[in-house]
């Protein structure tokens, strides 16, 4: 969702006298919660197998209800272009010839040729709220983090890492950083900080159920790290990373987060390639490792190990005073 939202403004900035609707997921009215106030209108579409005849079905009679003027359909899917066919509507579907660049890119390319002429580029871009920023700044002054400290996210988990699977080798080896990796970053990053008397704190902020996984880094890192297990709140989760000076990850949805509020990362990839799913920003603000590029790369993220992504924190931490 995040990486449609350059081809959201393109629409916005190309068809600024238009009324725009979404139709998309529970998650993805949530991400997109306080987009632009031009976006009047958001459909939830249930994409369960036992639903999904009767779903586009509702969704058909809507849109002939409504009378749309165009349709953007950045799914990959083709079959979502049932839900509107037969209709007599304009509409622009990505094109299978740019498997090769980013999606953002070719979500772009899908409003540039409805336009007809070159469009500016965009990059990822989320709203961050007032009320979002002074949660989260209330969230790390509790903790004694001042806004003249610099801030590193580490972000460990991702979908599907959860207690009792987490572990698991042989299931999620493409996409598990190793917990003990995580803590030895930390450290490095931590005996940076004391030997250049610098200003660097390390945070790494889990859901409820994501728990045993922070503990585990803990457990290895010590005080180097502050644990955060807060309940759900996506307006102060965007403004964390906002604040946050740099964002250690594997290939997840807060890499892109980051992404889209502007703040450096360190992403980690296996298996997939970052120039089709990496985070669409400027190039000189993040940086994506691959366990393709290293030995022993059938090891998965394994593969980068922890020396490989302090190395390449250097360029974003402070000078040595």
């Amino acid at each position: 969702m995040i990486m449609i939202t350059p081809a959201l403004l393109a629409i916005l900035d190309n068809y600024p006298d238009h009324e725009i609707h979404l139709l998309t997921s529970a998650d993805g009215k949530r991400i997109l919660n306080g987009f632009n106030e031009k976006i009047t209108n958001v459909y939830i579409y249930t994409s369960g197998w036992l639903k999904r005849y009767f779903e586009r079905l509702r969704i058909n009679k809507q849109i002939r209800k409504t009378g749309y003027e165009y349709v953007f359909n950045f799914e990959r899917k083709s079959s979502y272009k049932r839900i509107y066919f037969g209709l007599g509507i304009n509409s622009y579907e990505l094109n299978d010839t740019e498997l090769h660049l980013n999606y953002a890119k070719r979500c772009l390319n899908v409003v540039q040729r409805a336009v007809g002429k070159k469009i500016e580029n965009y990059w990822d871009w989320l709203p961050v709220t007032e009320e979002g920023i002074n949660k989260a700044n209330q969230q790390l002054s509790d903790v004694g983090i001042t806004e003249n400290d610099f801030v590193i996210g580490i972000h460990p988990s991702f979908s599907g890492s959860k207690k009792g699977i987490f572990s698991s080798k042989k299931r999620n080896y493409l996409r598990e950083w190793p917990t003990e990796y995580f803590a030895e970053v930390i450290y490095l990053i931590a005996k940076y900080n004391d030997e250049n008397n610098l200003n660097i704190k390390i945070i790494i902020d889990l859901l409820p159920d994501e728990k045993v996984i922070g503990e585990r880094i803990v457990g290895d890192a010590g005080n180097n790290v502050v644990l955060f297990i807060l309940q759900p709140d996506f307006q102060r989760y965007k403004a964390l990373i906002k604040r946050m000076n740099l964002l250690i990850t594997p290939d997840t949805g807060p890499m892109h987060i980051a992404a889209a509020v502007g703040t450096r990362n360190i992403c980690l990839f296996s298996g997939k390639s970052p120039e089709d799913c990496g985070p669409y920003m400027n190039e000189a603000d993040y940086i994506a490792l691959r366990s393709e590029d290293y030995e022993d790369s059938d090891l998965g993220l394994r593969a980068i190990k922890p020396e490989h992504v302090f190395r390449e924190c250097i360029q974003y931490l402070p000078s040595p005073l």
